[in-house]
């Protein structure tokens, strides 16, 4: 039996920083539930709900005892996984195309103002051959970025264009945290200003088998070598295989699509992926970064970032600006640690 196709009924995203009103459960049953009146959908008519949420992250033991319910879990089939949102979308998606459920709530989530994202990527490293280096997220995007300027020189006003476009469509974009929060410090040669702005974020979507104008068209995966030093740098074979997957299973070329969404911690991370990808040329990912609308129009990382909630932000933001432009078709990648080990690519298209 062929599979059923599997269509985006809505979604939403929150973005807020060390907000003591809420609490983290309060966050996700929100914006849950902003999702499900965006889809029209009702409660009563979900079966699975999928969850992406890292305990490490959330500061407690086994987050989804606690949270689960507040995402619409409680008396349903719940699974979570600790990984990027888009997997949660993926494991959703493959639920609802075999049948198993008519429609799935799919959520994802991230607290940074409750820890430290440096310390726990640090405490995450293989503690043998990594740790005692003293290695974190940012570290890595350093490396590569320093790998990549070997190359290409430091390119320092390709890369403030880059800095400046980026904060422009964060600044644009209503979903945005755009008051400060705790500064992540940037290793050389990563300028202060490529970095992250850290944020409580919390994505749903919502999936089914009926069908809608935006269907989820191809799903993508990718894993790179755990060993650091093993990798690719700069060609990134792990983010080639989810976005070639995604494209090959949705029938689509890279210059069918309208819209981008790419996630990275850090602006480097986020242009060196369009030369990995093929959307820009060796050594011009800044440039084409600054320079194009279809490239993160949402504001990337600027507009607010916490692990493992960015797949699905990039899926939603996709829906959301595809919706505006009335059709059109767009991709989400979504990377998961250690260095984006593992990445994921979701094709939407709105008709």
């Amino acid at each position: 039996m062929m599979p059923r196709p599997v269509y985006v009924h809505g979604a939403a995203v929150r973005m807020s920083w060390a907000d003591a009103s809420f609490s983290l459960e309060e966050l996700v049953f929100q914006t849950v539930r902003a999702a499900l009146a965006d889809s029209g959908v009702s409660i009563e008519s979900v079966q699975s709900v999928v969850l992406a949420a890292h305990d490490l992250v959330d500061g407690r033991s086994l987050s989804s005892m606690v949270t689960a319910p507040a995402a619409g879990a409680y008396l349903r089939d719940e699974i979570r996984v600790a990984e990027d949102g888009l997997v949660a979308l993926s494991l959703a998606g493959a639920r609802v195309a075999a049948g198993e459920c008519e429609f799935s709530i799919v959520a994802a989530w991230g607290r940074a103002s409750e820890g430290d994202l440096l310390r726990d990527s640090r405490v995450a490293m293989d503690p043998f051959m990594v740790q005692p280096f003293g290695l974190t997220e940012a570290g890595i995007s350093a490396m590569r970025l320093s790998r990549w300027m070997g190359e290409h020189g430091a390119q320092l006003e390709a890369r403030q264009a880059a800095v400046e476009a980026r904060n422009w469509r964060a600044a644009a974009n209503p979903r945005s945290l755009l008051h400060a929060s705790v500064q992540v410090p940037m290793p050389g040669p990563l300028l202060q200003t490529e970095g992250p702005r850290l944020a409580d974020v919390v994505s749903a979507v919502i999936i089914g088998a009926p069908v809608s104008r935006a269907c989820l068209a191809g799903v993508g995966h990718g894993t790179d070598s755990p060993a650091l030093g093993d990798r690719n740098w700069l060609a990134r074979p792990a983010l080639s295989a989810a976005v070639s997957q995604a494209l090959s299973e949705a029938r689509w070329r890279l210059s069918d699509i309208n819209l981008f969404e790419i996630d990275g911690m850090t602006l480097a991370d986020e242009a060196l992926a369009l030369e990995a990808l093929g959307l820009a040329q060796a050594g011009q990912g800044f440039e084409v970064y600054a320079g194009s609308a279809q490239i993160n129009p949402a504001g990337g990382s600027a507009a607010g970032w916490c692990y493992p909630a960015m797949g699905l932000v990039r899926f939603a933001e996709c829906l959301f600006r595809l919706r505006a432009s009335g059709a059109g078709r767009g991709l989400a990648v979504g990377a998961s640690p250690i260095g984006a080990q593992t990445h994921t690519a979701a094709a939407l298209e709105l008709s």
